[in-house]
């Protein structure tokens, strides 16, 4: 089942974030402070910027305390089984809102996203990559 708005505002009060304001919009999320979470259309993407808006098919970025950063999305049972799981190296598609199959809401730490690619644009809008094992 996709996740509720309640959902993701648990996840961000979770993590003690607070949305990107508009003086930051359009700032790359590494030269972000830790502590926001934002949206964008060009996650895996050198400089990724983030905004204070979503619209249709952007991605929730969040970037912790720690300064973690985490794609947030949606992906199949199957895939998010493979992301709490696998030890190697996997193609996986993270979606920034549910579609088709992809109804199981995941959080995908940066640092486990090895070789990505730019989202797709068509059929979810569905960002590809290798999962980097543990």
């Amino acid at each position: 089942m996709a996740a509720t708005a309640a959902d993701r505002e648990s996840l961000r009060a979770q993590r003690k974030l607070r949305l990107v304001t508009k003086a930051e919009a359009g700032a790359p999320i590494d030269d972000m402070p830790a502590g926001v979470y934002g949206f964008t259309y060009s996650p895996n993407t050198e400089g990724c910027p983030i905004y204070p808006n979503t619209t249709f098919q952007a991605f929730e970025i969040h970037k912790a305390a720690e300064g973690d950063i985490q794609f947030i999305g949606y992906m199949t049972a199957a895939d998010a089984g493979t992301l709490s799981s696998s030890n190697e190296p996997v193609e996986l598609k993270l979606y920034p809102e549910p579609f088709g199959e992809a109804q199981t809401f995941v959080s995908v730490p940066r640092q486990r996203i090895y070789r990505p690619r730019p989202a797709s644009r068509e059929q979810g809008n569905w960002m590809p990559f290798i999962l980097a094992p543990k």
